[in-house]
Formats: structure tokens, C-alpha cells, sequence
């Protein structure tokens, strides 16, 4: 081994030490596969035999006899269910979003299982793993039954991938756990990964890819300096981020909404959608609607996020929501709805009402909308973006701030 290679399986076990100590007594752990996620069953292993009391998923059968060879005890999904915490290693991470590519190693069904059963997920990795676009560094590894796979191979390639067969160091085809054969796809800079996945997903013949598309709630990332803790977005399983993308109309609401549920994967809503026809009369005709045109219009949209809190699910929504007002019908006591506010001068967005058509809402329109504006304070909590640059660098902004980052260990 390498000096290089000695620094970085040093870096990734110190990430994987960090990942257990959030392991508490009583819990079900998922047992992740790969070299990081073997540093962290070893150090399970170690606090087990110091009275930590645990049971443990493996995913592959490599990771339980590695759990089983250190007394750690096993359990199936016949007898739990619900996985309180997984730890498991990852290919490549995307920053903010913190979608993966998983499965170089092989196990991305069973991976995909635990993890889908799972109530926290944290993922370990060094910090070659982390990178801005999913596809940059790595191939996507699609698990398919090896009927036909000359067939599912095809369709693969028909979605943009260059799909290769997996095979041994002995030159035979690679075999999973679950018996079934690796392609994996190359796509490049993958876009909209959440697309891509259930695109992957309806090829006949596939089992699973290793796209894993919020799952994701903690990574821990080893470098030099130290380990960082990344939180993903949606903050927590059990209380999901809604984002309500607000600003006056031209803002660039809708472009921006889209292009955050492209990135994170998350259901979208047009706000206007949810307008009375009443009211989408009342603009076409240049009409500014009144305080009382608008409670049927806020109460929809404060409908729509609590249907995605009962889920448990996240989502983005946008909606004008100008006054303070409003936004306490629609945000009121969710703690789950975080404030995006698209702020810009009136000049840029009466240039681009000038050159938008189709829309019911006309540009006349834009005056009283300015005027009815009550910008959000510090105790809202928004998270506030200049509409100036490009969609793309907006949203990937917005999700920064967003996302958190701290050390957990120098």
C-alpha cells in the first residue's frame, strides 16, 4: 500500500469512527458494504464488545461475515422492518444535494433496500468522493437480470449510456448477491439525476441502478483538515424541508422552483395552477386582486404543503406572497416550510414581464404587486437569492444555504 493510500484509509476511518458514535444503544443498524463502510463495522465491533447492545442488517454477504467474525449480532428484515441507522460509503456525492452513486462495489440492491428501510441514513466518504455533478467521476452501476441483457444493455444505451459489462479480474461476468449482472453506464455530467433514475428504473429487465436520489441525511467527509459533517436539505426523515419560492411576479419563480426540484428530486407545484378562475380573470383583464380575491388562492396553497407534511415528503411550491399576511396563512406554524425569496430590482423584472407572453398576469400589473410587497425580515428565516444570475447558479445557491456544513473532528 502506498503512502497516499495509507493517508486516505486513515482519513476514511476516522470518518467511519465519527459515523458510530452516532449509534446508540437498542438500535438496528444497517451494515453498508465497500472499504469505508468496513472501517465502521470494525468499529462497531469494538464498542459492541465494550456493551454497546445492537443488531445489525448487512448489506452484502462480504459485510456479514466481516459483522459476524467480530461478534456482531445479525437480524433480517423478518424480524425488523424499520433500520434506525445505516452506515454505508458512497462513490461519488453530489455537494448540497447529497445524491450518490453507490454500487461500484457491487451491492446496490441490498444497499438500496436498507437504505429505503432505513430511518437515518449517514454515508462516509473521503473527499475525492464529493463532487458537483453526479457522473463526473464515475459510471452508473445498473443492476439487471442477465436474461436478455443484451436486450436491457440496448435500451440502456438508447437513454445516452455507454453500457459495459461487468466482469471479474478472471475475465467472467460479475455476479451480485442477488445473482443477477453489473452494466455499468457510463452518462457523463448527469443533469437531473432524479430523471435519469426513473428513467433507468422503467427499462425492462433492470433491477435497480446505483443513482440513490435522496436517501442521504448526513455525510461525513474525511480530508486533511479534519471530518465535515454535511446535512442534506431535507434536514430530517420524519420533518422534511417545504420550499415556498416567493417573489412578485417575473421573478423567475417558476424557472427557479423547477430547476431546485430537477436537482434535489423533490415534487413540484405551480402556485398560480391553484388560483379560482375568478381571480385569473381579474389579471387577465388587468385587474389587481384584493386581499379577499386571495384567502380561496392561499388557503390552496397552504392545502397543497400540508398534504406533503401528512407524507412526510418534501416539496417546493411557489407563490407570489407578498405580504406578511399571506405568509402567515400559508407558513404559519409549519416548521417544516422554509422562505426563498427571489429579490430583484423593478427594472430587470419589467424588462423580462416585457418579453414574457402567454402569461395571464400582465406587466401593468407589476406596479401594484411592488407596491403590495412587504419584503421578509430576519425572524422569517428566508433564504434571500439576487435574480441576476443564471437559473442553474441560483438554485445551486439556494441549496447551499440550505444545506449545512461543520466540523465534527480536526
Amino acid at each position: 500500500m502506498s503512502a497516499t493510500d495509507a493517508d486516505r484509509d486513515a482519513l476514511k476511518r476516522k470518518a467511519a469512527e465519527a459515523a458510530v458514535e452516532l449509534v446508540e444503544d437498542g438500535m438496528v443498524v444497517g451494515l453498508g458494504t465497500g472499504s469505508t463502510a468496513a472501517f465502521a463495522v470494525e468499529a462497531l465491533g469494538r464498542r459492541y464488545r465494550e456493551g454497546l447492545r445492537i443488531v445489525g442488517i448487512p448489506t452484502s454477504e462480504r459485510t456479514g461475515a466481516q459483522a459476524t467474525s467480530l461478534g456482531i449480532p445479525l437480524t433480517s428484515f423478518a424480524e425488523h422492518q424499520r433500520i434506525d441507522l445505516t452506515i454505508d460509503g458512497a462513490d461519488e456525492v453530489e455537494r448540497g444535494t447529497l445524491n450518490m452513486i453507490k454500487g461500484l462495489g457491487g451491492a446496490l440492491l441490498r444497499e438500496k433496500i436498507v437504505a429505503a428501510a432505513s430511518k437515518r441514513v449517514v454515508i462516509v466518504v473521503d473527499a475525492a468522493k464529493l463532487s458537483d455533478q453526479l457522473g463526473i467521476h464515475v459510471p452508473v452501476p445498473v443492476e439487471v437480470v442477465r436474461f436478455g441483457i443484451e436486450a436491457t444493455q440496448t435500451s440502456l444505451e438508447a437513454l445516452g449510456a455507454e453500457a459495459i459489462l461487468r466482469l471479474t479480474a478472471a475475465g467472467e461476468p460479475f455476479i451480485t448477491d442477488g445473482g443477477n449482472s453489473i452494466l455499468d453506464c457510463q452518462f457523463g455530467p448527469i443533469a437531473d439525476p432524479a430523471k435519469l433514475e426513473d428513467q433507468i428504473r422503467r427499462v425492462v429487465g433492470v433491477v435497480e441502478s446505483g443513482l440513490f436520489i435522496g436517501r442521504a441525511e448526513t455525510v461525513l467527509v474525511a480530508d486533511a483538515a479534519g471530518v465535515q459533517r454535511l446535512d442534506a436539505p431535507t434536514a430530517s426523515r420524519e420533518r422534511p424541508t417545504i420550499l415556498l419560492v416567493m417573489g412578485v411576479s417575473g421573478a423567475g419563480k417558476t424557472t427557479i422552483a423547477q430547476e431546485l426540484a430537477t436537482r434535489l428530486g423533490w415534487p413540484f407545484e405551480e402556485g398560480d395552477a391553484l388560483h379560482p378562475e375568478a381571480n385569473i380573470a381579474k389579471m387577465r383583464a388587468g385587474i389587481p386582486l384584493t386581499d379577499a380575491d386571495r384567502q380561496p388562492w392561499l388557503a390552496a396553497v397552504a392545502a397543497w404543503i400540508d398534504r406533503q407534511r401528512a407524507a412526510k415528503s418534501p416539496g417546493i411550491i411557489t407563490c407570489s406572497a407578498l405580504k406578511r399576511a399571506y405568509r402567515q396563512i400559508i407558513i404559519g406554524d409549519r416548521p417544516e416550510v422554509r422562505l426563498v425569496y427571489l429579490r430583484g430590482s423593478g427594472e430587470l423584472i419589467a424588462d423580462r414581464l416585457a418579453r414574457r407572453h402567454g402569461h395571464f398576469m400582465p406587466p401593468s400589473l407589476l406596479t401594484s404587486q411592488l407596491d403590495t410587497l412587504e419584503e421578509p425580515g430576519p425572524e422569517e428565516n428566508p433564504i434571500v437569492v439576487d435574480i441576476g444570475p443564471p437559473p442553474g447558479e441560483i438554485a445551486a445557491a439556494i441549496i447551499k444555504m440550505l444545506s449545512s456544513c461543520r466540523v465534527v473532528e480536526k
